[in-house]
């Protein structure tokens, strides 16, 4: 038996060593088509399966909004359902599940709720962006999702079912709005929770009502993330909150990662400002308090620049997480390279260093190492 463990511990050391050198290779180097990323596609998905078999090992990549709406909608007539995610698609599909906010409703139905400045929906068949573009995963947990009503809503659900991407943070009642989207991962069940602390009137699930999560009852966000902890290997929640354009977080987003990790998440990702806030790693748990804008419209410079997030996890927490930086430019995401990237990176540490938390840059990319690695 000890010759086991050992025979174990060698094989999860050697995948973790393989998995820094690919991090620290700077692999993700392309430019708007990104040319190495599909390398790093297979070389991640090689040692992460390995890994994933030794030690229980997770790699789950993350983006920020996507609104096929708005001055979007005119680039899936003239690029079709392929051009949003064209550059970054690969990134995506090298790790075991992927991330991000779905920032409108996706309906043919409905018209603009009154009352709100921006209201956002994209074609009725742009959901099949999001399939082609690798994503496994979006939350609708945001002020943009019933912006068209409840009836774009519950369309948003059946589209999103068609074409094989999972939702979390809004459903058909309260029950279903609260409970998580579990996905597989080499075996490993990973559960996806949302929540929004932006709130127009009408957003709300109720018991017998469609609409989203909400944050105003901090206890029953913490017992629906423990909920899903009992029945997760990984569990990971999403809250659309904080101050549009703040590039720090405020104290009630900072209460409320930290009641979320402390309740059982393993990573927490945040959107809704529009623009890239820094990192945070709070009990080995990473934090991203806002990933900004990446399939999307920007009226400034400010909420162009964008970020991808790639994380490594395991049982104890995180191993590792890459920080991709990248712009976006026709709106869609392109990936950063050169001084540009190291430029970006270089803030997007800064922000992070005031979290207390240290993110290395090198060729461009920032690396945030986890406690957990030290274990392996």
């Amino acid at each position: 038996m000890r010759s086991l463990r050992m025979t174990r511990n060698i094989v999860v050391c050697s995948c973790f060593l393989l998995l820094l050198a690919l991090l620290a290779g700077g692999c993700l180097t392309g430019s708007g088509e990104s040319a190495d990323i599909p390398s790093l596609s297979a070389l991640w998905k090689s040692a992460a399966a390995g890994c994933a078999s030794a030690g229980g090992l997770v790699s789950v990549s993350a983006a920020g909004d996507v609104n096929f709406g708005d001055g979007v909608t005119p680039s899936l007539s003239s690029g079709g359902m392929s051009y949003p995610f064209s550059g970054v698609s690969p990134a995506f599909e090298s790790t075991d599940l992927s991330f991000v906010n779905l920032e409108c409703c996706i309906s043919s139905t409905g018209s603009p709720v009154s009352g709100k400045e921006f209201t956002f929906e994209g074609p009725a068949d742009s959901a099949e962006a999001l399939s082609i573009g690798g994503v496994k995963v979006v939350s609708l947990a945001n002020n943009h999702s019933k912006d068209y009503g409840t009836a774009a809503l519950v369309e948003t659900f059946g589209h999103l079912k068609q074409n094989g991407v999972a939702y979390c943070g809004a459903g058909r009642d309260s029950s279903e709005a609260y409970s998580p989207a579990v996905l597989d991962a080499h075996g490993r069940k990973v559960a996806f929770l949302a929540f929004t602390a932006v709130i127009p009137d009408g957003w709300p699930a109720t018991a017998t009502t469609p609409g989203t999560a909400i944050t105003w009852d901090h206890k029953k966000v913490a017992q629906s993330i423990r909920n899903a902890r009992s029945k997760a290997d990984y569990v990971i929640a999403s809250f659309h909150w904080g101050i549009e354009l703040a590039t720090s977080p405020n104290s009630e987003q900072r209460d409320l990662a930290h009641l979320a990790v402390d309740s059982g998440a393993d990573l927490v990702l945040g959107q809704h400002p529009h623009v890239v806030q820094g990192f945070e790693l709070y009990k080995n748990r990473l934090i991203a308090y806002s990933l900004g804008n990446f399939v999307f419209s920007p009226p400034d410079v400010e909420s162009s620049r964008s970020v991808m997030l790639m994380t490594l996890m395991g049982p104890g927490g995180l191993v590792e997480a890459k920080v991709v930086p990248a712009v976006i430019s026709g709106c869609r995401p392109v990936i950063l390279n050169g001084s540009a990237a190291d430029a970006w990176a270089g803030t997007i540490a800064a922000y992070s260093k005031a979290l207390g938390t240290t993110m290395n840059v090198a060729g461009g990319r920032g690396y945030i190492s986890g406690g957990a690695s030290q274990k392996l």
